[in-house]
């Protein structure tokens, strides 16, 4: 993997984005652990999570700050469908 990620960096995996927070060494250098605040994670009121880059080193890439805010405008734009659809299927009570 030629892309070390950093302290700071805004990354995908996958199809999430995240910013990396922390980066642990292992010992004698068998590997990497990323601790990343994602952006669905918050919207789940999660932690962050902690990535082995080396579990998928191919899928790890840097981001852009405009690629992180689109992922959480799609992420509010999700949640707002979702309350309202919830609120929808409220049945008013007949006093």
């Amino acid at each position: 993997m030629a892309y070390r990620p950093q302290v700071g960096d805004i990354i995908k995996m996958h199809a999430w984005h995240g910013v990396v927070l922390q980066v642990f060494n292992k010992e004698e250098g068998q590997g990497t652990v990323l601790q990343v605040q994602t952006a669905r994670n918050v919207f789940r009121g999660y932690p962050p999570e902690f990535i082995e880059i080396e579990a998928a080193p191919d899928r790890i890439s840097p981001a852009s700050r405009a690629d992180l805010e689109e992922e959480i405008r799609h992420l509010q734009h999700m949640r707002d469908i979702g309350l309202q659809q919830m609120l929808e299927n409220i049945r008013e009570k007949v006093v």
